[in-house]
């Protein structure tokens, strides 16, 4: 099995093996295998949506966001966004108890040839 390593960045001090797949297993906190997600996060849309945002509405979950992809738009008039990140099944189940929060299987592409 191919592992690289990603450092997250100093505000989200966690660090991942990530597999081809898309699973990673943490290295520091949980040891639990950490699985790549994108998240749909719903706020109301007259609230404020940046990863400043988003990284306060997970903190202290366990979930590990990718802070170089989104919060990217799918229906701000609903306030509908999605961003990218990883998280033990501890750290979903509880992620997912936020309203509005939901979670997607992040399968990773590669080329055909």
């Amino acid at each position: 099995m191919s592992h690289d390593v990603r450092f997250a960045k100093p505000s989200n001090m966690a660090l991942h093996l990530h597999d081809r797949a898309g699973q990673s297993t943490s290295l520091l906190g949980e040891m639990a295998p950490a699985t790549r997600y994108i998240i749909q996060v719903d706020r109301p849309p007259s609230e404020r949506v940046d990863m400043a945002a988003i990284r306060a509405l997970f903190d202290g979950v366990g979930v590990t966001l990718d802070l170089d992809y989104g919060p990217v738009p799918l229906n701000p008039q609903l306030g509908r966004y999605v961003v990218r990140g990883t998280a033990s099944p501890d750290a979903r189940a509880r992620a997912e108890q936020i309203p509005g929060v939901r979670f997607f299987a992040d399968a990773v592409q590669e080329p055909a040839s």
